[in-house]
């Protein structure tokens, strides 16, 4: 009898004991923001209002958001530079399946890491202060710095072009 409620209580301890534990996808979730802190990435939850097609409505979007920022603020960019997974009408085609709210060129390298993470990237924002990565953080630490490559190339933008 002893040794029965012995096992009980063993039982009782470990099940308490695994019912606190964070689930696989939460452990998953704390190891990326763990190395987005070692790359410098600031990780915050937030949420982001996405114009729509026509830019009439914005849709507020829960997410999180990666931010990288600058040391010195630049003055040559504009408030606010959008790049979007989705078509905007006045916004301009940077590749495919993109569009910025401004005109600015980037490398091949970050345009390929554009293409290949449309589908867990919910926008980017560059501002003269850094570069806001949202996204779902569906994906591992090899993501994670292919993404941190993304954000130090839009870092190296300087300045726009203008089209008229």
């Amino acid at each position: 009898m002893t040794a029965l409620i012995v096992i009980f209580i063993t039982l009782s301890l470990m099940g308490s004991a695994l019912w606190i534990m964070p689930p696989k996808k939460e452990r998953q979730r704390m190891s990326l923001r763990m190395q987005a802190r070692k790359l410098g990435i600031t990780v915050q939850l937030t949420s982001i209002d996405l114009p729509d097609k026509w830019d009439k409505s914005k849709n507020r979007q829960k997410t999180v958001a990666y931010s990288h920022y600058r040391l010195k603020p630049l003055a040559t960019l504009p408030e606010t530079i959008w790049i979007l997974p989705f078509e905007v009408w006045k916004f301009h085609a940077i590749t495919e399946g993109w569009w910025a709210s401004e005109s600015f060129q980037l490398d091949e390298k970050a345009l390929n890491i554009l293409k290949k993470y449309a589908s867990i990237l919910s926008a980017i924002k560059i501002t003269a202060d850094g570069v806001f990565c949202y996204w779902d953080e569906s994906g591992d630490e090899a993501i994670l710095n292919e993404l941190f490559e993304l954000i130090t190339a839009l870092e190296k933008i300087r300045s726009v072009t203008h089209q008229k």
